[in-house]
């Protein structure tokens, strides 16, 4: 079954001192720190919801495959809101999907494994009697959370009746699920000072005729249009110019030999554009591609590098 995973970034509640997403984790920084892990893990896709300071946290894990969705309303928004955008979009994509709030940097990829290795509706890791992060939602419980009109945030939403005996506590050895780095004191803690990424395998699949027209920032590229409607959004939230990205599609149809979007002009409900069926299916089949040349890539990389693979630090 696919995974993916749900970091809240938006910055909602913050004061205006200290960034979490973008303090220090030990040679990374909280955001960085958080993706890699997932992508070493194997979940994919991987979705930021970010808000304050969106332009520069989105430039910062550019490169990393995440997909930005931007809350331009954090101010007066929880993070249950943060993580509702994100289902309604991710929902779509995976069958389950971890969430977390972009302050927990430390949790190992191993936690992330055992987790995926599960099959319960809603998995919450377990360190010493407390609760911590990431939560793993399955998508049968997914309606009912984005349903859910409660106190409490997420929390409260998994305390539902209609859910009850359906979570499942997995006790781990991993202190980083409730290490949160909130504040920049938080970042002298020796399992967050010292943490220093594992090496690991980066496998991109690119496609190509005369040329080279399809790579995961486009497929990353035409996921932002099919969802947020607006080519000029996705251009931005990629920091890109709207000449570039056009050319980029117009390249793309020329390599492909079909239409890409499909574009609306104004009217009573507004313009947009959405990919075309044809597409969808081609960027749909590209990602599963490059999943499994991914999980090849473990394989040999434990081959090659037997002394980095299975180190998680």
């Amino acid at each position: 079954m696919k995974t993916g995973a749900l970091i809240i970034a938006d910055g909602h509640g913050e004061a205006q001192g200290d960034f979490r997403p973008l303090l220090p984790a030990g040679d990374s920084t909280v955001i960085r720190r958080i993706i890699i892990t997932f992508k070493q893990a194997g979940a994919e896709p991987l979705v930021v919801v970010t808000g304050r300071r969106g332009d520069e946290l989105e430039k910062h894990i550019a490169g990393l495959g995440a997909i930005c969705l931007r809350n331009e309303k954090y101010e007066n928004a929880q993070m249950f809101d943060g993580i509702c955008t994100g289902l309604a979009y991710i929902r779509n994509l995976c069958g389950r999907v971890f969430v977390l709030p972009a302050k927990f940097p430390m949790f190992l990829q191993a936690t992330v494994r055992r987790m995926m290795e599960t099959d319960d509706p809603v998995v919450c890791p377990v360190q010493g009697g407390r609760r911590g992060h990431p939560v793993l939602l399955s998508a049968s419980v997914m309606d009912c959370i984005l349903d859910y009109r409660g106190e409490g945030g997420l929390r409260g939403a998994l305390a539902q009746k209609e859910l009850e005996g359906m979570i499942r506590e997995l006790e781990v050895e991993d202190e980083g699920i409730i290490l949160a780095v909130d504040k920049r004191e938080d970042c002298a803690h020796p399992l967050v000072e010292e943490g220093r990424i594992s090496v690991y395998p980066r496998v991109e699949l690119s496609l190509g005729r005369n040329e080279e027209f399809f790579s995961p920032f486009m497929a990353q590229f035409l996921s932002l249009i099919d969802y947020t409607g607006s080519i000029q959004t996705a251009c931005r939230q990629l920091h890109i110019s709207y000449t570039k990205g056009w050319n980029l599609i117009k390249a793309a149809e020329g390599q492909m030999g079909f239409p890409v979007l499909e574009t609306q002009s104004g009217g009573a409900k507004g313009g947009g554009s959405r990919l075309t069926p044809r597409s969808r299916d081609f960027v749909g089949r590209y990602l599963a591609m490059e999943q499994a040349l991914n999980r090849d890539g473990e394989r040999l990389f434990a081959e090659y590098f037997p002394e980095y693979a299975g180190i998680d630090q």
